[in-house]
């Protein structure tokens, strides 16, 4: 079997196929992912802010303070996102034009689509009967997915007249009439059926690209804005003296039942205001709220404004910073105002009327570096004091296993809340990259080491950095940080000069030892959670040795550490939990060998090359599979077990799941993560992060429908410029950002367009309770849960939450139901309760017959059971168990 090592041949394999089934994960949220661009709209009761979160869209509950990130992928990153207005159906559209339609209350994709070209904006009619998407210069009108039509999309009529790419679309009160705005400086009104009385009409007022157009609350007034700042008020006057007469004079139809653009009438000009900034800004962006009467818009240099509609009396003015604004979008009472940059990652609500902040999110620049979970016990801040804010307080007064801690490139350290997803306190003390982070046993503190060449202590109930290390030197910077059990004492491993490792204690940040013996960089360090060896200290660096130090003991304290000789040099280390001196320590060479520390020996081994599964980078020319270079007919008995296989590839961090049963694998290089069954040392389960086929790295096979006439993909060319709704802003961020890149740089600020693309993994790690666990990436923090329930994907409401009280019926028809359930157990027919219980698929029921049955009847009701139903009660059974979550 694949990843079987040499040692666990002669076991059986069979159990870890019934742990793969047991440790399933499912995408739970993503964390810190910065605002790379799209449109944001708020709910229709306007406690939700929808936004795109790489190629998924992000919810953030603004009145429960929550955020989480629906499950289902588009093909690329998220460019529009239309919610219709009764909350039910999501449209979600990539760069590329295809979309998902996504039951949002469920959170599942009830349709696919591909619109053949990118698409600018998509708005479904106030009645969600009507679905106006732009295609180019064409506007279609698509009928809303129904049950009745399969969910699938019925085009309605197709709407031309512009002769540029239509920018904008909006809808009349009344879903019969639609607006559209295009960069050929008109804005222009349509009907979705052919109307009597009804003439379509044009405006030619504007001189430069038009962003917005907006109807009035009673459809008078039509408002629109163009780059230049130029706001115009179209008034709709009704003919003077038309009475309920029809065109021949003789009385008839009542003209005043017909819509008001039917009536005669004509559109005039009734205002003209100009609401330029200084410094040459161009609006960017601008919304309408037709209750409140509010429009904003907002500027290229990071200004937005709110005018009073149709007196177009200024209302604010507000910076957010010097960068342009991308996305706004009002609530529906016009308080509220979703601001998103994509230069500053940056993500807000402001409340006009107050002048506060409702959120204010900003993920890490240039991706995550590092993460760790808290404890899972807190007992001091139980007996002294909760952490200060809401987000880190817990129900019972600790936070046991709910915080994670991030560290990133750009020197911040952030703690977020693991089960609101929101970031609630955040550390820019240092001034260079974070390399490690972990929290002190007590979980009152966390601790950041740097590249900068310090290692920081922050307080967790004051939010302050209260303690500083350094080396005595202070000319060397850190890369692995551990704390042990006691929480009495710090290590850190230096890059570069004696290829030292630094104790210090923690309550006088005075420097008690300085271990010296390793002949290369320190990569990694950890202290064993045996109680035997409290201080026992593993490290592992480029030199492929693991040092054993004990820093307890007297006769070893200051002398030589033992040395274990691995394959190669050691990226990653972890111990096992249940503190049977077991130490995994993941190589260069793509093993994961386990170390028993305490006898150094090596009980065993896990051959990860073919797991790995590393994507194809955009420029290369060849697949990234595992047959690459061996000609096709050539069967595997006929190769070599190494051939084909790319030796490039290695797990670059290594996480114990609580139990000590799995063991989580990232490697940097890879869109999968691993869970190895460390019994039988054989791969469970493995996961792929996301499918976004915009960042490099992902897709394994080559395409050749990507490649041009000069032989090099189209994603290696830099597009932007072209692609963009102001192209004038585009090409001088592009020339900014050409001015910051150095050749070479893959990370950090100085890389290039074509490496912000690229998707590393740098760090994972395991909950407290194994019920989540988490990967640090260069596009945010992928964070994945036990799944409890058969099937389907969490909803925007669950969060990280237990999915045991989910309702996902297997199959219901008239009998499937609980008193039908009940009733067949008040009776003793156990077999059929069962087998309508796992119909329903509810997990109080399940519980309540799965109780009732003797252990002499279980054959019985087994064998009953059909096939269909088996997976559900596999799934049950596992929750029953919980292996992944059972004390050490």
């Amino acid at each position: 079997p694949r990843g079987l090592s040499g040692g666990a041949r002669g076991r059986a394999v069979f159990p870890a196929a019934v742990r793969a089934a047991m440790h399933a994960y499912r995408f739970s949220n993503l964390l810190g992912a910065t605002y790379q661009g799209g449109s944001i709209q708020f709910t229709p009761d306007g406690n939700t802010l929808l936004s795109p979160a790489g190629n998924r869209a992000s919810c953030v509950d603004l009145v429960q303070g929550r955020c989480t990130t629906l499950a289902p992928e588009n093909r690329e990153d998220v460019a529009v996102l239309a919610l219709a207005p009764d909350g039910r159906l999501l449209l979600s559209v990539d760069r590329a034009g295809h979309a998902l339609l996504i039951n949002f209350v469920r959170g599942a994709v009830l349709c696919r689509i591909n619109f053949k070209t990118a698409v600018r904006a998509a708005r479904w009619s106030p009645d969600s009967q009507w679905l106006a998407v732009t295609h180019g210069s064409r506007l279609q009108i698509w009928r809303a997915p129904t049950l009745e039509l399969g969910w699938q999309f019925v085009q309605h009529r197709t709407l031309g007249g512009h002769h540029d790419d239509i920018v904008d679309v909006v809808w009349s009160p009344n879903s019969l009439f639609l607006a559209t705005c295009a960069m050929d400086m008109s804005v222009r009104l349509f009907s979705v059926d052919p109307m009597d009385g009804f003439e379509p009409m044009a405006l030619a007022e504007h001189r430069s690209h038009v962003r917005g157009v907006f109807f009035s609350g009673d459809m008078h007034h039509l408002y629109s804005l163009s780059r230049e700042g130029v706001l115009v008020s179209l008034r709709y006057e009704e003919a003077v003296g038309a009475a309920a007469l029809d065109s021949d004079g003789k009385g008839g139809e009542d003209l005043r039942h017909r819509p008001l653009y039917c009536r005669p009438g004509k559109w005039e000009m009734k205002a003209k205001a100009y609401c330029q900034q200084p410094g040459a800004q161009k609006v960017t962006r601008c919304a309408f709220d037709t209750a409140s009467n509010v429009f904003a818009c907002g500027f290229s240099g990071g200004i937005f404004m709110l005018f009073e509609m149709p007196d177009m009396q200024a209302l604010q003015t507000l910076s957010l910073g010097s960068q342009a604004l991308d996305a706004l979008a009002l609530g529906p009472g016009g308080d509220w105002l979703a601001v998103g940059s994509s230069a500053l990652g940056q993500l807000l609500v402001w409340e006009w009327r107050s002048e506060t902040y409702i959120l204010k999110q900003q993920g890490h620049h240039w991706g995550v570096q590092c993460l760790a979970f808290s404890p899972s016990a807190a007992s001091s801040l139980r007996k002294q004091k909760t952490l200060a804010t809401n987000d880190g307080r817990q129900e019972g007064g600790s936070v046991g296993g709910r915080l994670l801690a991030t560290g990133g490139y750009d020197g911040k350290v952030k703690i977020f809340n693991s089960q609101s997803g929101l970031c609630f306190v955040t550390f820019a003390e240092h001034t260079a990259p974070v390399a490690a982070l972990c929290f002190t046993p007590q979980g009152n503190a966390v601790l950041s080491a740097s590249q900068d060449g310090s290692v920081r202590a922050f307080d967790l109930l004051r939010y302050r950095n209260f303690r500083t290390f350094a080396s005595p030197d202070g000319l060397c910077q850190f890369s692995g940080l551990a704390v042990d059990s006691g929480g009495e004492i710090v290590a850190a491993s230096s890059v570069g000069g004696q290829y030292s490792i630094y104790v210090w204690s923690i309550q006088t940040g005075n420097v008690l030892e300085v271990l010296a013996g390793h002949t290369s960089q320190v990569q990694t360090l950890k202290f064993s959670p045996s109680q035997k060896h409290p201080g026992q200290l593993v490290s592992g660096g480029w030199d492929g040795q693991l040092c054993v130090w004990d820093l307890y003991t007297s006769e070893s304290k200051g002398g030589q550490a033992e040395k274990l000789l691995c394959s190669s040099s050691v990226l990653s280390v972890a111990f096992d939990p249940r503190g049977n001196d077991l130490c995994a320590a993941a190589c260069l060479t793509g093993q994961v060998q386990i170390w028993n520390v305490d006898q150094g020996l090596t009980v065993g081994s896990i051959e990860g090359l073919r797991d790995i599964q590393s994507g194809r980078q955009e420029g290369q020319k060849f697949a990234a599979t595992n047959k690459r270079g061996i000609k096709s007919g050539t069967g595997l008995g006929k190769v070599g077990p190494a051939e084909g296989v790319n030796l490039n590839q290695h797990f670059s961090s290594v996480a114990y799941a609580r139990s000590g049963e799995l063991l989580l694998c990232g490697s940097r290089n890879s869109p999968h993560v691993c869970l190895y069954d460390t019994t039988s040392y054989t791969l469970a389960v493995r996961l792929l992060l996301t499918s976004n086929r915009s960042l490099s790295g992902v897709q394994r096979i080559l395409n050749s429908k990507h490649m041009t006439e000069a032989g090099v993909a189209i994603q290696q060319f830099d597009l932007s410029d072209s692609e963009a709704d102001d192209p004038e802003l585009a090409k001088q961020s592009q020339r900014m950002r050409q001015v910051s890149t150095l050749p070479g740089v893959h990370v950090g600020e100085a890389k290039d367009r074509y490496a912000e693309r690229e998707l590393h993994v740098w760090d994972v790690a395991f909950s407290a309770d194994s019920q989540q666990f988490a990967a640090a990436t260069t596009h945010g923090v992928f964070v994945y849960a036990a799944d409890a329930g058969v099937g389907g994907h969490s909803g925007h409401g669950s969060g990280a939450a237990s999915q045991a009280s989910r309702f996902v019926p297997q199959m219901l028809t008239k009998n499937v139901s609980a008193p039908a359930i009940l009733k067949a157990l008040g009776s003793g027919d156990l077999s059929r309760a069962m087998i309508l219980a796992l119909a329903l698929n509810d997990y109080g029921l399940l519980r309540r017959v799965y109780e009732k049955i003797p252990v002499a009847s279980i054959a019985i009701v087994v064998a009953s059971i059909g096939a269909p139903l088996l997976p559900a009660l596999l799934w049950f059974l596992s929750l029953e168990m919980r292996p992944a979550s059972g004390t050490p």
